[in-house]
């Protein structure tokens, strides 16, 4: 990967191929799309509502 840094000011920059920019772009889109799927699993584990603590659970059933 080809990588040129420019400053303008106090601002800095980095310059890159097209094509490298493709591959960086489409490597993040991978990325958001495994975020979405964590998403969705977060959701659906929260639908079924809460978790209750091992030690209610042990009362519950009457193993205490």
């Amino acid at each position: 990967m080809t990588i040129q840094t420019l400053t303008l000011g106090r601002q800095k920059f980095v310059l890159v191929s097209a094509k490298d920019f493709q591959r960086l772009q489409q490597r993040a889109e991978v990325i958001s799309a495994q975020d979405r799927g964590d998403v969705t699993e977060a959701r659906r584990r929260k639908a079924k509502g809460p978790i209750r603590p091992y030690a209610e659970l042990r009362k519950k059933l009457g193993l205490v």
